[in-house]
């Protein structure tokens, strides 16, 4: 039995202030592994980025718009499932983890920070 994801809010730029926290409807979603490809455009320092500093429970941010993070996350991918992580959504990371998720909360990652 499949459930119906729930919607989540990634605030534009990952601003957000105590009226977006008092009015969302939605968790707000943030991150915890910033690869920052859309200030550097470049393959092997997003892939870096995430071999140095990912752990089990993060959230990565990548944009879609550059085609070096399109190659970047080829490679992310690969290496991630060689180590042995599972890629999930955002929705069934934190359902995996038993965490339900609050309208106008904050969430960076699925483990205490």
């Amino acid at each position: 039995r499949r459930s119906i994801p729930q919607r989540l809010l990634r605030p534009t730029f990952g601003a957000y202030n105590d009226f977006l926290r008092a009015t969302a409807p939605y968790p707000l979603i943030l991150w915890s592994v910033d690869t920052r490809d859309w200030a550097h455009q470049n393959v092997d320092r997003s892939v870096r980025m995430v071999q140095q500093t990912v752990q089990d429970g993060d959230i990565i941010l990548m944009h879609d718009m550059y085609e070096q993070t399109a190659e970047a996350s080829e490679q992310i991918i690969r290496w991630l499932s060689d180590q042995g992580f599972q890629l999930v959504t955002v929705s069934e990371l934190f359902e995996a983890r038993g965490i339900l998720l609050k309208p106008g909360e904050i969430y960076r990652c699925a483990y205490p920070s």
